[in-house]
């Protein structure tokens, strides 16, 4: 339970910032050495289980993170929003005669600095909407679904160029790449040219409200897309 707490919670809080994988980390933690307290033989040997003072406290710090931990899935602070940014920029995209290709498209201009750009990116890394990773000229976001976000956290040769991503560039050219699986995961065979460009648009309509201090609008975004917690 204890290695678990390292490699799902405080690993996962180092790889994206977002303190709330701290509570996963201190229920595991907390969980783990509760059962190292716990003697089977003479503890539990009757129906009635006979706590000691430190299982006590220990079981205290347990379930309150264990209550703590249920308050943030629900409020999905925990949940990775890749599926939600492909959902979102799909909205009002119709089907099209447009085959895929792997070429990026260019997707608009910005004009914000390159440290805001890397503050933006760092944000949407740490609320868990897209992946950051700075470049020499650039910065890529790649948006992780829930259930890929595995590959992103262990894997030590993380191709994130193969990925879907959104590029912002310090001279502020944007451009995005959209991976071959991300686009087969739709139903439909989607206007690849509109498709790009409307989530290059995304990810500038987000830029624009990180930098007028709309965060939560791009949270409110999100969140308008119903899709289950674990999907």
């Amino acid at each position: 339970m204890i290695f678990y707490a390292v490699m799902l919670g405080f690993w996962a809080f180092y790889k994206t910032g977002n303190y709330y994988f701290l509570v996963t980390f201190f229920y595991m933690l907390s969980f783990g050495l509760f059962l190292i307290l716990v003697d089977m033989p003479s503890d539990f040997k009757e129906l009635d289980a006979k706590f000691t003072d430190e299982m006590k406290a220990a079981l205290v710090f347990v379930y309150f993170f264990m209550f703590w931990l249920m308050y943030v899935a629900y409020k999905r602070t925990l949940k990775y929003k890749g599926r939600e940014v492909m959902e979102l920029a799909a909205w009002d995209v119709e089907e099209g005669p447009e085959s895929y290709t792997e070429r990026p498209r260019p997707a608009g201009v910005v004009d914000y600095s390159k440290y805001d750009i890397i503050d933006f990116a760092n944000y949407l890394k740490r609320v868990l909407v897209c992946m950051s990773f700075v470049e020499e000229n650039r910065v890529l976001l790649v948006p992780i679904k829930m259930g890929n976000e595995f590959d992103f956290l262990y894997n030590p040769n993380y191709d994130y160029l193969s990925k879907t991503w959104i590029s912002f560039d310090f001279e502020g050219q944007v451009s995005v790449h959209i991976s071959k699986k991300d686009y087969l995961d739709y139903k439909e065979d989607l206007a690849f040219d509109y498709l790009c460009e409307s989530l290059g648009q995304l990810m500038i309509t987000f830029a624009d409200f990180y930098m007028r201090g709309d965060k939560v609008r791009i949270i409110d975004r999100l969140n308008s897309v119903k899709i289950g917690l674990f999907s």
